[in-house]
């Protein structure tokens, strides 16, 4: 009798089938665009996968496996034992009917991109809401029973509504980002991938076969560069700056103020002194909906700098050497 799919797809992940088999699996898969999607989306569940209850995606035994507090990573490397992997049999074929649906029953992916002038939030039919940022577009494939998600290129903000059985997951570049209910944001660019948790927690991860992976909490950040995973010590009060629409500068060298502010802004700033790049920046007030000009002679101002304006660009000129 013919093995069904989802009896192979589990093997497949488990790791029982033959050097043969799996070969002769690939190259299906290889031909296969629908079966390759269905592979990838039992994977994952696979990979976060510890009990034999598929119905509750339990956020805090996920987190305190992944559960980093220092500049380390923590890679995935346990091999699953025969009882999970009997477990991801029964479950794949739970998994097929959901996915099966979404190809055929609740439609297509829906491409949402940034729109000039608007505030408002993309609002999702479970009650999550994302806020983009300029050149920013997010992919948002049809919910299944077992999970919400979506794929980002730019930068958003993210508020998932709280959903125990139905974790929320953002791939974003070479990272995922897995939740329940939390706010975030993720800032991608061409080197690294960036996320900042405002409250909650999240599992911060990368896509490779190695999953180099981070649990943060709110008020913490990592950083995806160079195929690695690293929290950042102090992250920067200005990361979502782009929605709150205030800037502040606290106990930073001039060199991280005048990045935050090159980038609220999307103007070249140039500091023509290197000895005061270091220069502490402490300015006890925000700057709510700021402009450019008084932002920057504010902060020249605090290293005795001068502010010039030439054409299209800002520059920062003199001020004390903090070398």
């Amino acid at each position: 009798m013919e093995e069904k799919m989802e009896v192979r797809i589990g093997r497949y992940l488990s790791g029982e089938m033959t050097g043969h088999e799996r070969e002769r699996f690939e190259q299906e898969m290889a031909q296969d665009q629908a079966l390759m999607a269905l592979v990838d989306s039992d994977k994952r569940i696979w990979q976060l996968s510890t009990t034999e209850d598929s119905s509750n995606w339990d956020v805090d035994a996920a987190w305190n496996r992944f559960s980093v507090r220092t500049q380390q990573t923590v890679e995935n490397t346990q091999k699953p034992t025969r009882r999970i992997a009997l477990w991801a049999i029964a479950a794949s074929a739970v998994l097929l009917i959901g996915v099966y649906g979404l190809f055929f029953r609740t439609g297509s992916p829906v491409v949402y991109a940034y729109q000039e002038g608007s505030v408002e939030p993309i609002t999702l039919k479970d009650g999550s809401k994302i806020y983009l940022n300029k050149n920013a577009v997010v992919t948002v494939s049809p919910f299944t029973n077992s999970k919400r998600k979506v794929e980002l290129k730019g930068e958003a903000f993210f508020e998932v509504a709280a959903d125990p059985a139905r974790p929320f997951i953002v791939n974003c570049g070479e990272t995922v980002t897995e939740v329940i209910g939390t706010s975030f944001n993720i800032r991608q660019s061409i080197n690294e991938t960036l996320i900042l948790v405002s409250s909650g927690r999240v599992i911060f991860s990368t896509t490779d076969e190695n999953q180099k992976a981070a649990a943060l909490n709110a008020g913490e950040a990592a950083v995806y560069k160079n195929g690695k995973v690293e929290l950042i010590a102090n992250p920067s009060p200005n990361i979502s700056s782009w929605r709150t629409n205030d800037l502040r500068f606290v106990k930073m060298p001039l060199s991280s103020a005048i990045e935050d502010i090159s980038n609220y802004f999307d103007q070249d700033i140039l500091i023509e002194n290197e000895a005061s790049k270091s220069c502490p920046i402490n300015i006890p007030i925000g700057f709510k909906k700021p402009e450019i000009n008084t932002v920057l002679k504010v902060v020249a101002a605090t290293i005795n700098a001068e502010l010039v304006h030439e054409g299209n660009k800002f520059i920062i000129r003199g001020g004390r050497d903090c070398n």
